[in-house]
């Protein structure tokens, strides 16, 4: 779920990554990572289980919490994010369509916005038109009654908001459902010890009973103790 959270939102970035700046793909990054990761210990975390170690069980609790702390900072970080990307689109979006008609990349990147969010300019076709330049052929001139009327900052500003605030909700519900593992893990962890404790200790009974007599498990009156006495099976002989 971690990893299809990043790489869902990661792809979206990819497609407007013209208009982003990198840092706004390092929530989601992250968010990979940690996923990968989460696969490692929880593959770790049922040897643990299986083999009884408690070690290997506190080790992926341990894992695990570091997990959380790592999605807590994506999360934030997502949230974070949030509060620029509309002043960042902005001069984006201007400056991509100053670099229209000089440069392919802005005019592929424009065009592929234009396109896709069927939408025109920043706030309108009027912003080409005010620029004295064409109307390009992503976005329907004004005799065309299927001209796209808003402009591009409003859709592209929602998507991104929209795509930070999904990283930053799914990272805070997973660490909290994290949470929940890791009391399960030491809980875990703690019953093994016991449950090995309670071996070694029968095993200790039953060792000493061995080496002073038979002895009923867990018992220690003297007068239930009998010696083990070794009996021949061959009959004596005369001397």
């Amino acid at each position: 779920m971690i990893i299809s959270i990043g790489t869902t939102i990661y792809a979206v970035y990819e497609d407007f990554s013209h208009f982003l700046d990198p840092s706004y793909f390092s929530p989601a990054t992250l968010l990979i990572i940690v996923g990968i990761f989460v696969f490692i210990i929880a593959f770790l975390g049922c040897c643990g289980a299986l083999r009884e170690s408690t070690c290997m069980v506190l080790v992926f609790a341990a894992s695990l919490s570091l997990v959380l702390v790592l999605e807590l900072i994506a999360g934030i970080a997502a949230y974070a994010l949030q509060d620029g990307i509309k002043n960042l689109l902005a001069d984006k979006i201007n400056a991509t369509m100053h670099q229209y008609e000089k440069n392919d990349e802005a005019r592929s990147a424009i065009d592929f916005l234009q396109s896709r969010l069927y939408c025109c300019g920043y706030n309108g076709y009027e912003d080409w038109e005010a620029q004295e330049m064409t109307i390009p052929s992503s976005c329907p001139s004004r005799d065309n009654e299927n001209i796209y009327v808003t402009g591009c900052i409003k859709h592209l500003s929602i998507i991104i908001h929209r795509s930070a605030l999904y990283i930053g909700t799914g990272a805070v519900a997973i660490a909290l459902i994290q949470l929940t593992g890791i009391m399960f893990a030491c809980m875990l962890g703690r019953a093994i010890r016991r449950q090995k404790t309670e071996r070694e200790r029968r095993r200790w009974e039953l060792r000493e009973s061995l080496v002073n007599g038979y002895q009923p498990l867990g018992k220690s009156d003297p007068f239930t103790t009998f010696p083990v006495v070794y009996m021949s099976s061959e009959p004596l002989k005369n001397s």
